[in-house]
């Protein structure tokens, strides 16, 4: 079997990445994911965004295959009784993307193949793929799309050796800190809780420890530096858009965190942390995420370390060792692309509708 392009993962760059194929036309296209229910989404459901309803909006507008089919299914109708300026839980996201997936399910045949399953290996030929799946099944793709996702740093990230030092000490996982119905599961009156980082999933777990029913004796948010909001700009723009917190966690930090704190809350500077963690139960890590690692990739028959693998910030391309690995491209929460903040500084963009952007911008540029 050979194909025009191959997909890899099915969370929301993965869908998007096959819209954005399927209108440039870079079809036939494989489509490669173990369940295909939305990637890592799907633990989110009750988790808030920090983006508002109308980029979620903005997004499906720019898929060109979902608009062209909203006889199928109209994936807008799941935020039609909430204000698009307002944010909303990823839940709705989910929903949003299910119904892309019908649309896809119902008007690609013959233009995408789904395959349940896991892609073990890629012998990059350079004009071409081989690719082979877990159950053996292989197949050439003249470009491939890593839409692979990223998982949450854990206290090993941290301090290998916190455990050894404190074996009292639990963690939290942070999904379930950042879901307001589950982490009171996790905590009682007794506990003194610490959280790593001050971006927003570490924020939002703060604001959920601190609304629990069961709220800690003290929290500890251990920062590298203060906290910061984005600034919504009359032009439209956004300051700090991808650093800044927003919405509802937002919100919360400027009531309790900024200015005069509870005295059950304390931000602590990160290179102190060990002068607290005695006196603390719980831990929750909000450092960020890692890629998930990617299949073998070869190169003339030598395995590619992955670990090594990077990726050009700009134009999306894998590379190693500073050479591009040909027709390999990274998408989504494990390869954002780098963008100008309102600001003037560089940041890294994660969300939808950037993530849209950058598939747009590079799937069009291979097309033309």
């Amino acid at each position: 079997m050979n194909f025009k392009s191959t997909v890899i993962g099915a969370g929301p760059a993965g869908i998007i990445t096959v819209c954005q194929l399927l209108k440039n036309n870079l079809t036939p296209i494989a489509w490669v994911d173990p369940n295909f229910d939305c990637g890592a989404l799907n633990q989110f459901t009750h988790i808030p965004s920090n983006t508002k309803i109308q980029l979620f909006l903005n997004t499906l507008k720019n898929m060109g295959w979902v608009e062209n089919h909203k006889e199928v299914e109209d994936p807008t109708e799941v935020f039609k009784n909430f204000d698009p300026n307002t944010t909303c839980e990823l839940g709705l996201s989910y929903e949003m993307f299910k119904k892309v997936m019908v649309i896809l399910d119902q008007t690609c045949k013959g233009l995408i193949m789904k395959m349940e399953s896991v892609v073990e290996k890629i012998e990059n030929l350079g004009h071409t793929n081989k690719i082979t799946l877990k159950n053996n099944c292989q197949f050439e793709s003249e470009y491939v799309f890593h839409c692979t996702g990223s998982k949450r740093n854990t206290i090993d990230s941290v301090d290998a050796s916190l455990y050894k030092v404190y074996p009292h000490l639990k963690e939290i996982d942070l999904y379930e800190a950042m879901s307001p119905e589950d982490v009171h599961q996790h905590i009682t009156n007794d506990d003194t809780v610490c959280i790593f980082g001050n971006s927003h999933s570490g924020i939002l777990a703060a604001m959920n420890i601190y609304n629990s029913p069961n709220r800690p004796k003290h929290i500890y948010i251990f920062q590298r530096r203060p906290i910061i909001l984005a600034e919504y700009l009359p032009d439209g723009k956004i300051v700090n858009d991808s650093t800044g917190l927003k919405g509802r966690v937002a919100d919360w930090a400027r009531n309790i965190l900024i200015g005069e704190k509870p005295k059950c809350i304390s931000e602590i500077d990160s290179s102190e942390y060990k002068n607290y963690m005695q006196q603390c139960t719980k831990v929750i890590v909000a450092t960020g995420f890692q890629r998930n690692t990617l299949p073998i990739i070869t190169i003339d028959e030598m395995e590619l370390i992955d670990n090594k693998i990077n990726y050009d910030d700009e134009n999306m391309n894998l590379v190693y060792g500073g050479r591009e690995i040909s027709n390999n491209f990274g998408f989504g929460i494990a390869f954002p692309q780098k963008i100008l903040d309102a600001n003037g500084t560089y940041q890294h963009g994660v969300g939808f509708y950037k993530f849209m952007l950058t598939i747009t911008k590079v799937i069009t540029k291979i097309q033309s």
